[in-house]
């Protein structure tokens, strides 16, 4: 009798250790577990992956930051019909804020910078064609973020020219913060300072595009 409930007793304990073992979680060899990659950049780093490409100016963590597009073009902030248009659109912080209110609102023809940045979101036209951007694709820079990009265009300059892009020397570009009903802000590098001016919005000054990667 003793016997067999030793039986009993050692089956069972073999039996418990054959289900633990099969719910135990496999790992590679080695013993490490899997973690997908993730690039890290820095300042002045060319970005590229299957569909963005773009030039690194402002990193907030190890694999997150803004990058600039590669290209630019030179247009006014508004038509001269629209220039005494209060959009609302004076966001210091964030230019994607500010595309949304005049996507939002105004017909963006009307707003030749901001629409040629907008422009470059072809999977978003293509398929929200009136969708507001809630996902921080390509935008004009507010005022402090194009602050930031002039603060690093030495290390931007360096990768855009070595890749034969247009560099950001001794231009004004537009931001997309309105100042007043004819004004927008426009910056430039001068003597080593950034100069930030109060610009009319019919009058034409360079345009980058940046977005969030």
């Amino acid at each position: 009798m003793m016997d067999n409930m030793m039986k009993k007793a050692v089956v069972f304990i073999a039996l418990l250790c054959f289900f633990a073992a099969c719910r135990k979680t496999e790992t590679p060899q080695g013993g490490e577990s899997h973690v997908p990659y993730q690039p890290t950049y820095e300042v002045g780093d060319y970005y590229r992956n299957d569909t963005l490409e773009g030039i690194v100016f402002w990193m907030y963590g190890a694999h997150n930051g803004l990058m600039v597009s590669l290209d630019e073009t030179c247009l006014p902030w508004c038509l001269p019909g629209n220039i005494n248009c209060e959009t609302g659109a004076t966001n210091p912080y964030e230019g994607w804020n500010n595309t949304n209110i005049l996507m939002d609102v105004y017909d963006m023809s009307h707003y030749p910078a901001i629409q040629w940045s907008y422009l470059k979101n072809t999977w978003n036209l293509v398929n929200y064609p009136h969708r507001k951007i809630v996902n921080k694709q390509w935008y004009v820079p507010a005022t402090t973020e194009l602050r930031y990009l002039l603060q690093n265009q030495a290390a931007v300059n360096a990768t855009l020219d070595s890749l034969g892009y247009p560099t950001l020397e001794d231009k004004t570009y537009w931001s997309s913060t309105e100042l007043g009903t004819r004004s927008a802000a426009a910056l430039r590098m001068q003597d080593s300072s950034i100069v930030v001016s109060e610009s009319v919005k019919d009058q034409e000054f360079y345009v980058r595009a940046i977005r969030n990667f």
